[in-house]
């Protein structure tokens, strides 16, 4: 019963492609008959005997039409309009051989096409290329063809002027030599001559004005780019447009439900939370992303197929074809991504890598992977992996510092400046220096500055000497008297609590000093007085020297006079030796 049906359809088809309306009258009454039939509910065991019965129907009249014809041709004596009358029954004779075929198609329920198909003759490319490419060049040819016209008949214009100026100047020729001749017989040759000539310019000068006229005409109808470019737009879309919007629809629309049910399974299993780190569910997000691909491709191919539009259908099997070709040279780069996606390559998930001169925890690796700086504020990246090639990871240890600085910490930069960190960002760090002004590096700039954090705790080491006159009690009193002065002094401005210990000892015996080394070790609390402590330290130092009478001792320089040189011994130039 399928065939049955399937069969009037193509009956109906088939009628309206051989015989649409206005074209020929003998058509129209079978088909109104079938469409009639149909819209009032036949039943589908009656459709096939109806279809044929107007098959029938539409054979006799192309016979009887057939017939008409060939009685009008019985009484036709010129040839012209005998051609064109056996052109006609020509034609009626492949109508009514269509309706035979189509008549053995219902009545047998198969494709005859099958039957009288010839063995499959051996592959060849070349052929099968133009077969795939024929209609797409055909396209491209329908696009160019008013330009190609318009540079054809300008042409044209060109070879019938150039052909023109060469009839002139052979009938010249032609002209001066007949003006010199006497013999009657050959003049009589050369006047015939110039006559086919003549005919031949005439006949060049009529094809170059109907050229020129097609060219005039088509320039004429020259648009403006904007109209050009609109009627090509609206010509795309009343024809293959809206085939091209459903294809791509179809890709997206597989991609992104495809993406959804992932991303479901993703946050709601609870199974897959459980072993998503395992190297088989890696290996099925490989898998995934690649069924992804080829699902949403091949909905947009079905697409294309269904629609029947093989110029868009050779497109796309062009463009996936050259996306495969060009795959082939990235292979070994493929290869290499393939192996970090599944946590087999240089980096690893969980592990520390060092990107942009800042190290990272591998948060998440995947497609597009993600770095973790928690030391931070905004220490997200997200990267694609490809990002990752050439990098190699390690393992770390819970202690290991992240960033050598926190928000709100203070720090001395090696080029002298003294800080609180305000932000600190992948980008940037600003620090809020004494004063109140704000001071902003980049943080690749703030690492080379190799900070030095002094939040937690920090210790000051000053030296400061006294004259070799206090050599005596150098090593004996003066150290701890010093001391006890210091801690006195720092104690009453308020720093008791922040001191964790002073130390003075003696250092060394300089050129005109002898030099004693103040450590004095604080609580990060004052760190912001960093440079106000080593200032205090080095007054306590001179008010204990006056307080005891040590003398503090100046850089002193010696002279020391250079020896006279000794007189040289000159020798007369002009001495003159004799000869005895």
């Amino acid at each position: 019963m399928k065939n049955i049906k399937n069969g009037s359809f193509i009956c109906i088809a088939a009628l309206f492609l051989l015989f649409p309306c206005g074209n020929l009258s003998y058509g129209q009454s079978g088909l109104q008959t079938v469409q009639e039939e149909e819209a009032q509910g036949v039943p589908e065991e009656t459709a096939s005997l109806t279809a044929l019965r107007g098959i029938i129907q539409i054979m006799e009249e192309i016979q009887g039409q057939i017939a008409v014809k060939k009685n009008e041709l019985a009484g036709i004596t010129e040839q012209e309009q005998r051609t064109e009358i056996i052109k006609e029954i020509e034609k009626l004779k492949e109508h009514l051989n269509t309706s035979r075929e189509n008549f053995e198609e219902i009545a047998t329920g198969l494709d005859l096409k099958m039957f009288d198909a010839k063995p499959q003759k051996q592959f060849e490319w070349k052929e099968e290329a133009q077969v795939l490419i024929g209609p797409i060049i055909n396209e491209l040819k329908s696009i160019t063809a008013r330009p190609r016209l318009i540079e054809n008949l300008r042409t044209q214009v060109s070879y019938h002027e150039k052909k023109i100026q060469f009839v002139k100047n052979a009938l010249r020729n032609i002209q001066e030599l007949t003006a010199h001749v006497h013999d009657e017989l050959l003049k009589k040759q050369l006047i015939a001559l110039e006559h086919e000539w003549y005919n031949k310019g005439k006949q060049c000068s009529t094809e170059l004005t109907i050229a020129k006229y097609q060219l005039a005409e088509k320039e004429s109808e020259k648009k403006s780019l904007l109209e050009s470019s609109q009627k090509l737009v609206k010509g795309f879309f009343k024809s293959r447009g809206k085939n091209f919007i459903f294809s791509i629809i179809a890709f997206f629309s597989v991609f992104f439900l495809l993406r959804y049910i992932h991303r479901y399974v993703y946050r709601s299993s609870s199974v897959y939370k459980s072993v998503k780190h395992s190297f088989y569910v890696r290996l099925a997000e490989v898998f995934y992303h690649i069924a992804t691909f080829i699902g949403a491709t091949s909905a947009l191919l079905i697409v294309l197929y269904i629609s029947g539009d093989w110029v868009l259908l050779g497109l796309a099997f062009i463009f996936i074809f050259g996306m495969i070709w060009t795959a082939k040279q990235t292979l070994p780069r493929f290869y290499e991504q393939c192996k970090l996606l599944l946590n087999l390559g240089t980096v690893r998930e969980n592990e520390r890598v060092i990107y942009n001169g800042l190290p990272w925890r591998v948060a998440s690796l995947n497609l597009y992977t993600y770095l973790v700086n928690p030391e931070l504020k905004g220490g997200m990246l997200r990267l694609p992996i490809r990002e990752l090639e050439g990098i190699r990871s390690r393992q770390f240890h819970k202690d290991e510092p992240w960033f050598p600085s926190k928000e709100n910490d203070w720090v001395i930069l090696a080029d002298g400046t003294l800080g609180n960190v305000v932000i600190q960002t992948p980008e940037i760090v600003k620090l809020l220096v004494i004063g109140g002004s704000d001071k902003t590096y980049s943080t690749v700039e703030f690492l080379q500055q190799k900070p030095i954090n002094i939040s937690t705790v920090f210790c000051l080491h000053i030296t400061f000497g006294v004259d070799y006159q206090h050599q005596a009690i150098s090593t004996s009193e003066i150290p701890g008297i010093l001391r006890e002065i210091i801690l006195k002094e720092l104690s009453k401005s308020g720093y008791e609590k922040d001191i964790n210990s002073i130390v003075v000892e003696f250092k060394e015996a300089g050129s005109s000093s002898l030099n004693y080394s103040i450590l004095a070790n604080f609580s990060g609390r004052v760190a912001r007085d960093y440079y106000k402590l080593s200032r205090a330290i080095q007054k306590i130092a001179v008010d204990a020297c006056n307080k005891h009478g040590w003398t503090i001792p100046f850089t002193q320089i010696t002279l020391h006079n250079a020896e006279k040189p000794q007189p040289k011994r000159v020798l007369p130039q002009n001495t003159k030796h004799e000869r005895y």
